[in-house]
């Protein structure tokens, strides 16, 4: 009986033990999944923002080689918007801010330097007296008429392998990971 007492435990602490390992390697597999997801996402965001470094660093230059040395990335990206983005021309700040992902102080910041180089204009929206209406100045619409095209032309697209199909997919991808 005591035999039989010690086998039925000895049996039973075998089960706990290897339920116990099991579960364990199973946490073990777990792990090594999230792990590799982890790893992985860090390369995808880390080679996202060095592609970032890269055209921001390709554009300055580019903009430099034309004589616009004092006109920065984000600078381009508010022009961008009016232009091809906005509606008659012309947005609130808080639209510009929303579209293009930057706060609404850090666009103050921009639309006065903008301003100040003649590229914007701004007025008081006369619907109320609180926002401003950022529209391009002539001199702001020419640069985008000439010079926008061939700044933003920083990567042999051919030498890349790339098709435009191939960078529109991956802008849609990116896009589904920011809307996430």
């Amino acid at each position: 009986m005591i035999y039989d007492r010690f086998n039925f435990m000895r049996n039973r602490m075998s089960k706990v033990r290897n339920s116990l390992i099991s579960n364990c390697f199973l946490c073990y597999i777990c792990s090594m999944e999230d792990q590799e997801l982890v790893k992985t996402m860090h390369f995808f965001f880390n080679a996202i923002l060095r592609l970032r470094q890269d055209m921001r660093q390709r554009i300055n230059n580019k903009l430099k080689e034309h004589g616009y040395s004092d006109i920065t990335l984000e600078m381009t990206q508010v022009m961008y918007y009016l232009r091809y983005r906005a509606y008659d021309g012309h947005a609130s700040q808080q639209e510009i801010a929303d579209r293009i992902g930057k706060n609404k102080s850090s666009l103050t910041s921009l639309i006065n330097n903008l301003v100040k180089r003649n590229m914007v204009e701004r007025r008081t929206d006369p619907a109320s007296r609180r926002n401003n209406i950022i529209s391009l100045s002539p001199k702001g619409r020419e640069f985008m008429y000439k010079l926008y095209p061939t700044v933003y032309k920083t990567y042999d697209i051919a030498k890349l392998s790339l098709s435009l199909d191939d960078i529109q997919k991956m802008t849609e991808t990116m896009n589904r990971i920011i809307e996430s």
